[in-house]
């Protein structure tokens, strides 16, 4: 049986261990907690009730950086209100319900219990043991590109990602792609003049004051968003120079290997590093097809304290985006260019 009944106090107890170690939201279970709500409430709840869990919604989400000329909130249309709705999710997670998740393989529940017995896990199974079940069925979400959290994916999600950033890109290289004077032993700017041509018309800019290379660095570093030179080359080499399919470090095994090694730390019983990442691996094993990912103990111990090194933080993305990068100035979902 591959769905399990989880109920939702359950999910609401650790829901704070699943944010801290594995990215997890509540939006991830949208669905299934507006399901629940709707077979149990088939003819909804009392406008009393409904005004003590109301959401906000308006037309412009987050926004991106104001600095500049180029900054969208300068000529996008304002909302004059905004809408608030009934959140059934927010209200059924404060019930005593059950949701159905669906895991991995049909014997998965089997194969968490005998992987918790082997490593004499039985302190505080329950914390584990439920944890690392809502996580394989966030996997699964994930595998099936079902996976979505509060970032939404817009209409211009995709072409930003896979057409216009790869064009920014090479654009921020140009733009600060500096030639080298012997005689003055420095390097100089190079734009001047431009010449652009669309096919029909050309024209050569003098680019006076460099007013249109420096209105181009400040729209790009909003809707870019890359530090360095080195790092939009390293960028398009590494995403858009050849289309070798998924990349070998996969985000998924990562957040997953450092979610589970950090949440054994922390409450599991078991008292050794080492038996800690064995678990760790052996967990893996039961999500991810063999061969998919390194199972060697001390690459698997290097590769967690690289990743502890480097601050890093599980971040879910969707399945269609996890490949690419977004503009850290930029946290709109709509504006993205």
């Amino acid at each position: 049986m591959r769905d399990y009944i989880l109920p939702i106090p359950e999910l609401k107890k650790i829901e704070p261990i699943l944010t801290e170690y594995f990215g997890y939201k509540r939006a991830m279970f949208e669905n299934e907690l507006s399901a629940t709500y709707y077979h149990e409430y088939p003819n909804g709840i009392s406008e009393d009730i409904c005004k003590n869990y109301m959401t906000d919604y308006s037309f412009l989400n987050t926004i991106a950086v104001d600095n500049g000329v180029f900054d969208y909130k300068r000529y996008a249309p304002k909302s004059t209100s905004i809408s608030k709705a009934f959140n059934p999710s927010s209200f059924i997670m404060d019930s005593e319900h059950n949701i159905l998740i669906t895991l991995p393989s049909n014997n998965m529940l089997e194969r968490l219990i005998d992987l918790l017995q082997k490593h004499g896990e039985t302190d505080n199974d329950s914390v584990i043991g439920i944890s690392l079940l809502v996580v394989a069925a966030i996997y699964e979400k994930y595998k099936n590109g079902e996976l979505y959290t509060e970032v939404t994916i817009s209409e211009n999600t995709l072409p930003y990602l896979e057409q216009v950033r790869p064009e920014m890109l090479e654009l921020y290289e140009l733009l600060n792609t500096k030639r080298y004077s012997p005689s003055k032993k420095k390097e100089l700017r190079v734009f001047s003049p431009i010449t652009i041509d669309n096919g029909v018309k050309k024209i050569t800019l003098d680019n006076s004051c460099y007013w249109l290379t420096d209105l181009l660095d400040n729209y790009l570093h909003i809707y870019l968003g890359v530090n360095s030179l080195e790092e939009a080359q390293q960028e398009l080499k590494e995403v858009y120079s050849q289309k070798k399919g998924r990349k070998a470090n996969n985000a998924a095994h990562n957040l997953i290997m450092y979610g589970t090694f950090h949440l054994l730390q922390r409450y599991s019983s078991i008292k050794t590093k080492s038996e800690q990442i064995r678990m760790t691996l052996g967990y893996m094993e039961l999500l991810f097809e063999a061969g998919s990912f390194n199972n060697d103990e001390n690459y698997t111990n290097a590769a967690i304290a690289y990743l502890v090194k480097q601050g890093y933080k599980p971040q879910w993305k969707t399945k269609q985006t996890e490949d690419y990068n977004f503009s850290p100035n930029n946290q709109s979902t709509e504006h993205l260019w």
